[in-house]
């Protein structure tokens, strides 16, 4: 009976270290260059691996001689919802949560 306990112990830590999610969380730990720190593995990617949506993106436009911010972009310490995607050779932001 041992064994057998064991063994599933060896089988859970395997599944969990595998990071079968394919979405999760992360904090923002710069903008630039874009740098994450992914919730469930305390994992810490940068650019190229850590991508932005669009969504995401500063933009601003300016009206009539002034600058309408459109979208103010996320600025460290906020938290987004990431992607795995390539088998976790890459990381997209989506969305502030």
């Amino acid at each position: 009976m041992e064994l057998i306990e064991r063994l599933k112990s060896i089988i859970n830590d395997t599944v969990k270290a595998m990071d079968l999610l394919d979405t999760g969380y992360a904090t923002v730990e710069s903008v630039s260059p874009l740098t994450l720190k992914i919730q469930a593995t305390q994992l810490i990617v940068t650019e190229p691996v850590a991508i932005l949506t669009d969504n995401l993106q500063y933009r601003a436009v300016t009206v009539q001689g002034e600058t309408v911010i459109i979208n103010p972009g996320i600025k460290p310490g906020d938290k987004v919802l990431v992607l795995k995607a390539n088998a976790g050779q890459n990381y997209i932001a989506m969305s502030k949560v």
